[in-house]
Parts: C-alpha cells; structure tokens; sequence
C-alpha cells in the first residue's frame, strides 16, 4: 500500500506539477511564449520577437521528400529534404528528426550531399528538380560545416531548382552541381556547374541552352574525376509542359567535371527527355531515360557502350516526375528504381520486384551506405529506412513534410478543429489544441477522405458532415464524410472520367484543385469551368452559371510531349478556381479562374458580371478571393503567375463589387508570389497574405507590408484562415503542414507605434482537463521518435513596452483582490516590442522543500483557479496597466460552481499545509549548519514528524508522516479529474490539518 502511495505522490512531484500539467499542457505554470527559436531568427529590436506560431501537424501522414543522405562515417546521421519544408537531420538513426533550416531564406530542397568521412559537412541545394504542378523553386546552394547549426550561402541564386550535388571524395571542397534550372522560364544558371573553393567561385561548364539544365549528376566510385550528367529541356505552363529536346541525353567529364562530351553508343539517339543516372563500381553505370521505346540501359565499360535493359512495368511511369535510379555502392549488380511504387533490381537491370510495399508510394531520393545494407528512401509519405539492403523497411513518423491546400475550421469549444486536404495524402482532421496534457500528437488526426486532398471543410448545418474535394479517381470529385459512421459517400457532380481525356473534348473542365463553398442556404457549391449547387447533399447538382473561365481549346490539349504525355488532370486549365460567398449580401457569389478572370452574381447565379481587374497580368492563376467581413463590396484577390515565370506579387482589392479594383501588392518582396489574402475580421486595415515565401501582414490596407513570418521556415503558404472565436490565424504550409498563430490581438496592436507601456485584452480562457490517453513519461512526455504539436495554452498575456525596461511583473488577481499568481524574472521579456507568456490557470505553488532531491521537492503549482473574471496587472518600473480576463468552465463539465469552489478550496489547503511543512524543513536545514549537538538532535527528531525523509526515487522504507500524507491528498484528488473530494478524501484532509496544526504549533524554538 505504501508502495502504491509513494509512485502516485512521485508522479505528483516528478511531472513539475501534476495538478498543474493535467489542467494545462505546459510544462511550467507561467512561462515564456517562444518555445522555439523565435528570438534568434529576428533580434530584439523586432516588436514581433516574442511571438510564434505552433506547429500541429499532421506527420502521421509523411509529406513529399525529394532528396536525402546519409553517413558512411556516422551511422547514426541521416538527412532529409522537403519539397517545401527545408531539411531535417537525424542523429539516432532515424528514430527522431529535427529540423536544421528553418531559419533560412528558402524552403524548397532538391538535393543534399555530405562529405566522405566528415557528416557535419552539408551541402544543400535548394529548388525541388521534381517539376509537377505545385513545384516551389529554390535560391541556390547553401553550406554547413557544423552539422546544420550555422548556414552559408555560397551561390548560384539564380539556380531555380538543383537536381544533384556531388562532392570529391578526395577534397571536399571541389563539389560539382547538377542544376535543372528554371522550371516555368529561360535562364541562364543550367546544366553543371563546379567550385574548387567551396563555392566561394563557380564555373559553368557543361550549358545547352536557356531551357536546358541537368536532371541527374553522378560520380564514378573507381574513379573520382569522372561524372556523368544527365541534361534535359523541360519548361512547365500552367497547362501544359514539355519534356524533351534534342541535345538531351547522357554525357560525361573525365577531369573533374571541366569538360564534357555527349555519350551515344548504344544510347537512344533523337529526341529524349528526363535522364536519371548512377554509377556502381567496375565501370557499370545505368542510365533511366524517357524514350518512346524503352526505359533502362546499361553500360559495363564507364559509359563508353551502352545495351539496353528488357522492359519491366516498375519503369517508365510518368517520366517527368519520376526517372531515376540508384545503385548499391557494394553491388553494382543491386539498384533501386524511384516510381509509384520502389522497385529493386538484383541482377543488373534485367528484372524488378516491388519493395517498401508498406510504405506508401510516389517515391523521389534513395541513398545506400557504402556496405549496401543501410537505405534512406524519400518520397510522398516520408522517409523510409532500411538496415537489411531494402529487404525490410521501417517509417518513423516523426516528420511534418505535409502538404495542405486548403483549411477547414469548425467552431467546435473550446478547441476548434483544422481540416485540410494534403498533396497525394488524402484529407485529415485534427484538433487545433488537444485534450491530452502532451500536445496535437499523430493520433488525434483522422482520414477524412481519400485521394489527393484539396478542400476538407464542416457543413454549415451538421458539424457531423464533412465535405471533401479530392482528386481520387478523377478531377473534380467531392466527398461527404459523416463522422458518426466515418463512410465518405463520393457525390461528385459529374462522373465522367476526363482526368485521362484531352481536355477539350470534355463536357465539363475541373481543376486538379476545384473548390468547395456554400450559399445563405446551407446548399453545397463546387464549380469546374461552370458552379454547381446542391441543395440535397450531394444527390443531384445544378449548373448556376455558365462557362465562367476563357476557354481558350488551345490550352485544352493533352499535356506533355514530344516524348510522353501526361493525363493527371494536373495541367487542366480554363477551369475555376476559388467560389465564395459573404453574409453580407445574400445572393453574392464571387468566383475567379485559373485563366485569369473574376466573375461575380449577386443573385445567387441567374446572372454573372465579370469583373476582373483591368490590371489582372495576362494568363494569371487567380486562387483565392476573399470577400470583406464590413462591407459587401469588398473583396480582395492573390493572383499568382509563377507559373508563367514571373514571380513577382500581385494582389487587388475592391469597395464597390468589382467595378473598380486597386493594387495591394505594395511593397511585398519582388522575388515572392501571392497565394492567399485575408481581411482581419476586426479590423479592416489589417490584411494577411500567404505567399510563396512566408505569411506577410500589412497594417493600411496594402501599401506597406511587413513579415510575419516568425518562427516558421519559409515555406510556400497555400491557405490562411482566421478562427473567429479563437482569434487565431491558421496557416497552410504547403511543406510544413499546420501552424497556428495563437490569438491576433498582439498583432493588431501593432498597428501603432509603441509609445506607452501596453497590456493587450487577454481573449477569454477555458479551464479544461487534460489527460493523455498514451504512456506518457517526464520529460519530454513522449518518446524522441513521436511527432508532439504544441498545444495553445488555456491563458496568453501579452504586452507592449516602448523602451527597454528594467523590472517587469505579472500579476493575477481575483474578484477578492487576492493575487493568485504572480511571475517576475527572466521569464518576461523586457525589451521593445512585445512581450508574451502563457498562463495554465493555477495558482502559485506551494514553497519547495529545497533539502531534497528534485523529485521529492512538492509541485512548482498550486491548485487550478475557479472559473470566473481575474484582473491581469501588469507592473512596469512602477507604472501598472490592467486587463480583465474571463475564465470559464469546461462546457462539458457537470460541475456546479459550488463544487468547483469545494474542490479548489480543499487543494489550496492541502498546498497551504505543504507550504508549511516545507518551510518548516528548509529552515531545519539552514539551522542545522550551525546548531549546536543538542539543537541538531532536536531539530532531527522535529523532522522525523514532518516526513520520513525519503532517500531516493522510490523509498519504501518509513512510515507516512505529515508532507507524505498531504502529497497523497493532492495526488488522489489533483491527479486525474476535476473531482470534488469524496468522504474518505474529506475526512482525510481534516485529518492532515488536526496533524498538521499539531505538528505546526510543537516547532522546537531556539
């Protein structure tokens, strides 16, 4: 029994404070906002410093890796690249993953290499070389040589996206970089390009042209100079791409990557398009190529003869996007095949067989370790490792690659819900903040619906239906996901397959990204090149509009050529883009294109304006409008035309419903496109724009802004929403999954100039339970390998300071007047700008018994606060600012106020009589240093009464005294609920204060 008693008081003292981390998942009861390195990134003369948004996730469902690499010299290190999520490392093995480039200018990854013998020596290129629709390009080549803690830039801005980057194993600083270039326009930086210095000067020695870069780089392993590199034309438009040219093919340097002559014998000869090499030891090399007929060959004799390999159904799928292979650095005769589905070949190219089959699909990077047993494959689900040469393969969930479109939020209270639709991941939901102590973990998001996710959001009617648009089977599909059977019923509005078709020939156009809205009604709207509504759930649809696009047949033709083609429904254009409505006008409905157009009908479809900027740049993808939350005529578009290369933002507004527009690209960055902008819902100056490049935040409607970026890598933003209730800004990284901007007000008071001390409005906190439904451990709560979101906390206090202060105090006080918490310290911040803690709604804990060892000291908090208004008090050098906060119940929680007052009451008076029994202990302790033999004795027998005085973690050998006694109390009552204490607690507690009060009043004097 007492065993049972002394593990439930240890996990009372050992998790900080128990009481407190049940009611809140913060590991401290008022602590400094920035968990993670915000301030680093921007120097504390930035107002936003102290702020930062929390990452949610998911990671369960992996992301798009598009480049990855490992150590010969250091098993335990591993490397992974995001196509929009920069880099993450691993230092166990792939157990656990952390990022290493957030803090850089750039997100998009294309290739990673490490040194021969030395893993703390990184390079990486920027610019995903995978060219599909929603491909982000880079900004050059960066360098660490500690491992990934500190950056260089050292080049090549211009390089748009890099394919490969091969280093001398013999010096590491010659490195030779394969650069594909720039994917949607002409450019110079193409093809290879080698630096002696380590890429202090580069050289371009291998060119074919302005739209013709290198898709692969390779090193010979028996001979180091030689390298052989694949060149390739490829240019994307928004609806179409070509693939090929006629001087594409293999090629190879014999010193070093100084000179080059083109490769033919036994080769493919005219026209050919990607080029995916490796070179395995004894002069073998292979070379994937897309070719009308065929798709390996392989050369026995370092490239010179070339013969190619029968044909298997593993190779050759959608050349463009895939093309590559990879061999065993031990066995020339093992390499591994990168397509929907891993493939390896175990007898030099003749035959392949599926691997990695529980690992999902849409594979693009693979690395093997110099003895062939160690491989890191990276692909649309993550990564995937293997210790046995690919036979068996294991997916740590641990990396948040994920890819969101759109975002769908509920109103659900306290914690409202996030869903998005993921690039080829399906669409998934999740909570914004979880009901577990730990934070937003894999398991607490679902599978809502299949296929590659674009819009997930929650019926205006039935928080119970979600309605999905995915491109599962075909463009254009919509789901209707009822949780209460999680059935997702597919009730598209036509179902005739097109996504294989040539576009023009068919009835109706969808986008690979068609949207989902809804009318005063309650009705669905989902559009193709015409708005459908339904007004039954799905069952039957109605055309509302006409072809509301351009529907020019001439950018309707099958995309692709001149080798291959490529039906995804990726490149179908001439379609809608974005439908929206506002209840402020009932009837209006906005719509904008792909093809550059704006239309609007404020009679609920009979009839139709355009009404497109006369601004609007020619063939502009226009994929968001967001209509005003003050006036019906307001809306504002993002029009983006990267993928017509130009990368530069474009953004309009409009007052009076489209008639005329105005632009609010001000002085955003000229190399940053715009995705997404969104009107503050308080305050119609401030608007939010996601770019490709960061959320920026303007505060006069458009003419200036500035970055609002903070702790987030600079992934491209898809989607921005802002959760009313809440007051947060959701954001959609496409690459880095969900992130979350905790209550806006700071940002809103940013609007002026810091010229007084500031204490912001605190929005109104929620007192909630929280208990992890997962083994959970001290610190951190789970182990290294599980992905853990930041949960919000349940109270944010933020201020202001217009100068560096010198003392800085927080006080909260309730309806009595009493000070229930109060912090001082380096936990609040007091240089200019803003400062932000967050608050777990406890009381301050009781004192500490010091004379122990930590996890036997007693609770850093007291016990949780009832429900009601507090007075947050702000104190800065003397001058005191004042904020009410308003607390309140779980809505779920059948708790009378009176019992929460009973069940708060017996707590603090269980932490009282701690306190003082602590006291008691710690001045035993400092008398002892200097009493004399016979006040030592005394003071010792003293002590035996106030507790047995455990030795270690689990002391099993005293009985129970006073400070045992109360811990329990706290542990059986403060533990695992909001429970009022029962009979046997009650009389138990009295029972520790007659004890207490017994023992308080016999302290020996002297």
């Amino acid at each position: 029994m007492l065993r049972t008693y002394f593990r439930r008081a240890l996990s009372l003292c050992c998790s900080v404070a128990f009481v407190a981390s049940a009611v809140s998942a913060q590991a401290d009861p008022i602590e400094s906002r920035p968990a993670t390195d915000a301030s680093a990134m921007h120097p504390a003369t930035d107002p936003f410093a102290p702020l930062a948004y929390r990452a949610i996730g998911p990671a369960i469902s992996g992301g798009r890796v598009t480049a990855v690499a490992g150590s010969d010299a250091d098993a335990r290190v591993y490397y992974a690249g995001g196509a929009v999520g920069g880099v993450f490392k691993s230092t166990d093995g792939g157990a656990s993953w952390a990022p290493v480039f957030d803090r850089e200018p750039i997100a998009p990854i294309g290739a990673i290499a490490l040194a021969r013998g030395n893993p703390n020596d990184v390079w990486v290129g920027t610019g995903e070389s995978n060219p599909r629709n929603e491909v982000e390009e880079g900004a050059g080549v960066w360098h660490s040589t500690d491992g990934g803690a500190h950056w260089t830039h050292v080049g090549l801005d211009d390089a748009g996206s890099i394919s490969a980057i091969s280093i001398d194993p013999r010096d590491p600083h010659r490195v030779a970089v394969g650069v594909l270039g720039h994917i949607f326009r002409d450019g110079t930086t193409r093809g290879v390009f080698v630096t002696a210095d380590g890429g202090l000067h580069w050289k371009r020695t291998l060119f074919l042209g302005l739209a013709t870069g290198a898709s692969d780089l390779t090193r010979s392993p028996d001979h180091p100079s030689t390298l052989f590199a694949g060149m390739w034309r490829f240019r994307r438009q928004p609806w179409t791409f070509d693939s090929g040219g006629p001087q594409d093919g293999v090629y190879r340097s014999d010193d070093n990557g100084t000179t080059w002559r083109k490769l033919t014998r036994g080769l493919p000869g005219g026209v050919v398009g990607k080029v995916g090499l490796a070179a395995g030891r004894g002069g073998r090399v292979y070379a994937e190529i897309e070719t009308k007929h065929g798709e390996l060959w392989r050369s026995d004799d370092g490239g010179t003869t070339w013969r190619a390999m029968p044909h298997s159904p593993y190779l050759g799928a959608r050349p463009f996007y895939f093309t590559h292979v990879f061999v065993d650095p031990a066995d020339a005769n093992r390499l591994v095949a990168i397509a929907l589905i891993l493939s390896m070949s175990t007898d030099g190219g003749k035959s392949f067989h599926a691997i990695a089959t529980n690992a999902g699909w849409d594979y693009h990077s693979v690395w093997w370790s110099a003895d062939g047993r160690r491989v890191l494959e990276g692909g649309d689900e993550g990564v995937t490792i293997s210790a046995d040469g690919g036979a068996h393969t294991w997916q740590p969930y641990a990396l948040p690659f994920s890819q969101p479109y759109h975002l769908g939020l509920d109103d659900a209270v306290p914690h409202y819900h996030v869903c998005v639709g993921l690039q080829d991941n399906n669409s998934w939901c999740g909570p914004s903040t979880s009901d577990n102590g730990i934070g937003v973990i894999n398991r607490d998001w679902a599978q809502i619906a299949p296929g590659d996710g674009m819009w997930s959001v929650f019926d205006p009617k039935d928080p119970n239906l979600i309605w999905s648009t995915e491109r599962n089977l075909d463009n254009g599909q919509v789901y209707l996901t009822d949780l209460r059977t999680n059935q997702a019923s597919e009730l598209s509005p036509d179902a005739e397959l097109n996504g294989l078709n040539t576009p023009a020939g068919d009835a109706y156009r969808f986008n690979w990204d068609n949207p989902i809205a809804f009318d005063d009604d309650g009705a669905a709207l989902t559009a193709g090149n015409v708005v459908f509504r339904s007004a039954d759930r799905g069952k039957t649809w109605q055309a509302i509009s006409p072809d509301l696009t351009r529907n020019d047949v001439a950018h309707q033709q099958r995309p692709g050529g001149p080798v291959s083609h490529d039906g995804s429904g990726a490149e179908m254009s001439d379609t809608i883009l974005y439908v929206a409505t506002t209840p402020l006008d009932r009837g209006l409905i906005w719509v904008t294109t792909d093809d550059g157009l704006v239309q609007l009908t404020r009679d609920g479809g009979a009839h139709w304006s355009n009404v497109t900027p006369s601004a609007m740049p020619e063939w502009a993808r226009v994929p968001t409008v967001d209509p005003g939350h003050f006036a019906a005529g307001t809306a504002y578009v993002a029009v983006d035309r990267h993928m017509s290369g130009d990368d530069s933002p474009h953004a309009f507004g409009t007052n009076d419903f489209g008639a005329t527009w105005h632009s609010i690209a001000g002085d955003l960055p000229r190399n940053v496109s715009v995705r997404v902008v969104r009107e503050d819902p308080k305050d119609r100056t401030i608007l939010y724009a996601g770019t490709s490049r960061g959320v920026f935040v303007t505060f006069d409607g458009g003419a200036h802004w500035r970055s609002l970026r903070l702790n987030m890598p600079a992934s491209a933003i898809f989607d921005l929403a802002i959760q009313p209730r809440a007051d947060d800004l959701v954001v959609a990284s496409h690459g880095r999954g969900v992130w979350v901007l905790d209550d806006l007000s700071a940002v809103r008071a940013a609007r002026t100039a810091a010229t007084e001390i500031t204490l912001v409005q605190p929005r109104d906190a929620y007192r909630m339970w929280q208990w992890s439904p997962v083994n959970t451990f001290t610190k951190p709560k789970l182990p290294a390998d599980a992905f853990v979101g930041e949960n919000a906390p349940p109270a944010l206090l933020t201020y202001r300071l217009p100068a560096r202060a010198k003392h800085v105090e927080i006080d909260v006080v309730d309806g009595t007047g009493r000070i229930v918490k109060h912090v001082i310290g380096k936990q609040l911040p007091r240089h200019p700008g803003f400062g932000r803690v967050a608050w777990d709604l406890t009381e301050d804990g009781p004192v500490r018994w010091e004379g122990t060892f930590e996890q036997n000291r007693g609770p850093d908090s007291g016990a949780e606060v009832v429900p009601g208004t507090f007075t947050v008090r702000l104190i800065v050098d003397g001058t005191t600012r004042e904020r009410a906060l308003v607390v309140h119940a779980d809505p779920r929680d059948p708790a009378t106020p009176a019992q929460m007052q009973q069940r708060h009451d017996a707590l603090a008076q269980l932490n009282d009589e701690l306190s003082g029994v602590d006291t008691m202990l710690n001045r035993i302790d400092t008398e002892l240093k200097h009493a004399s033999p016979a006040r030592a004795q005394a003071l010792r027998a003293f002590a035996t009464r106030l507790t047995y005085d455990p030795a270690n973690v689990e002391d099993l050998r005293g009985d129970a005294q006073v400070r045992e006694r109360i811990l329990d109390q706290l542990a059986r009552i403060g533990s695992s609920s909001f429970q009022v204490p029962n009979a046997a607690e009650t009389a138990e507690t009295a029972k520790i204060k007659t004890a207490y009060d017994t023992v308080a009043a016999a302290y020996p004097g002297g």
